[in-house]
């Protein structure tokens, strides 16, 4: 057997044990740590895991923040409000600037100055076998009211068609016309604008 290798062999393990060691002996209490740590040594042989690559890494979802919506301006409705009562019920109800041949003319919710009256005409049917009386009100945009006109309806009728009309609603803003019945229940209402502009 070679020399050589026996004396190459021999220095390493002196410069490791060297290396390794800064005292001779260790000391009672570095033993006893030793054998006491309840924490599990771990040795690994594999390399390090490379980072994973941006797009692949998993992000908590961002938490945003909650506040309370602006006040917006509600968008207006021109739809009708309908209802029934005692088998009298409105099917329709649309303001016009004219009604002919029993029917409404160039509906519309916004009228100008140039209109000399608007019409609120109403269908309805009644199945009941009395004769029903509609309240036409008019009521403009500081609350007044214009109207109080009656519309009979006979009893027995599927479909009936009538009207009310004012020539008093000049001021500028947003009014409605109610149907009301004799006890004063709220049958069917529409918002109607008047723009003088």
């Amino acid at each position: 057997m070679n020399i050589k290798p026996r004396v190459t062999l021999a220095i390493v393990f002196v410069s490791l044990t060297a290396a390794g060691c800064s005292e001779a002996s260790p000391s009672k209490s570095a033993v006893l740590e030793r054998v006491t740590s309840t924490k599990p040594t771990l040795t690994a042989t594999a390399p390090p895991a490379s980072p994973k690559p941006a797009e692949e890494k998993k992000s908590e979802p961002a938490i945003l923040e909650v506040s309370e919506p602006s006040p917006v301006e509600e968008e207006r409705s021109f739809e009708p409000v309908l209802q029934e009562i005692d088998g009298l019920t409105i099917r329709r109800l649309i303001t016009a600037p004219e009604v002919e041949h029993r029917e409404p003319v160039a509906a519309s919710s916004v009228f100008g100055p140039y209109e000399e009256r608007i019409y609120a005409f109403v269908e309805v049917s009644n199945e009941s076998q009395d004769q029903k009386v509609l309240l036409v009100h008019f009521i403009g945009p500081d609350g007044q009211v214009s109207g109080g006109i009656e519309l009979g309806i006979p009893p027995a009728v599927p479909r009936w068609r009538t009207w009310a009309h004012t020539k008093h609603a000049k001021k500028p803003g947003l009014w409605h016309v109610e149907i009301r019945s004799t006890d004063g229940t709220l049958l069917g209402a529409l918002p109607f604008e008047v723009d003088l502009q």
